[in-house]
């Protein structure tokens, strides 16, 4: 299985639109290779460099393994959303603090559909995916917070 994005390349910067503090807007993901006997694929981001350990930015599970294509404005509605790292439900883009940080998306292949609400936290995930993941597909970014602009 393969994951990649038309807007940057693995270990490359992530475009700033992505960000949290700019557009937080989900850059393309294309998926292939899905394997044969999956039932769902499940797609994660986290801040790999954070003090606290990963950090998760986005959760989506039960997509239809047909899904080849994600983006800001393309989630299949089978798709449910779990709550990130900070108590939210839905995509919050990269936000480094300070420094470097390595993004990871990872796509995960599973051999069922996940039963879980809406809203799930990683820890409620990672227990209903253990043992079902059949394949998985990272693509990591950097991103690095720009330099505050100078005061006129």
């Amino acid at each position: 299985m393969q994951l990649f994005s038309p807007a940057f390349k693995d270990g490359e910067p992530i475009p700033w639109s992505a960000s949290a503090p700019n557009e937080n807007e989900l850059p393309p993901l294309e998926i292939r290779d899905v394997p044969a006997q999956a039932r769902s694929l499940a797609i994660l981001l986290e801040d790999l460099d954070s003090p606290l350990g990963p950090v998760t930015h986005w959760l989506v599970w039960n997509l239809p393994v047909t899904t080849a294509h994600l983006d800001a404005v393309t989630l299949p509605e089978e798709g449910q959303v779990g709550m990130d790292a900070f108590g939210k439900v839905g995509y919050l883009g990269p936000a480094p603090p300070e420094g470097s940080h390595h993004y990871r998306f990872r796509v995960l292949a599973l051999d069922t559909e996940l039963e879980l609400v809406t809203g799930a936290t990683r820890s409620q995930f990672d227990e209903a995916a253990q043992g079902h993941v059949l394949e998985i597909a990272d693509l990591t970014g950097v991103m690095e917070r720009p330099p505050p602009e100078p005061e006129d």
